[in-house]
């Protein structure tokens, strides 16, 4: 079965900052209270945000390149 993120998808770096911020004190809390294989199943979202970050990073340093001419 595929992932399904919980979050829309990110169109800014800060977006998916503020929710990897939020997964892993998600995480944290699950770890608390002792429910560490839900807190494991927050990896793969961590992961997904992690790509979509690199994805908008990648995307904006395409565009300045286009608009530089490097």
């Amino acid at each position: 079965m595929a992932f399904t993120s919980n979050f829309r998808r990110p169109t800014t770096v800060r977006e998916t900052a503020n929710n990897i911020r939020d997964v892993e004190a998600s995480q944290r809390r699950l770890r608390q209270r002792g429910e560490f294989a839900a807190a494991r199943e927050l990896d793969a979202e961590i992961k997904h945000q992690q790509a979509e970050q690199q994805r908008i990073t990648n995307e904006y340093n395409r565009d300045l390149d286009d608009i530089w001419g490097a």
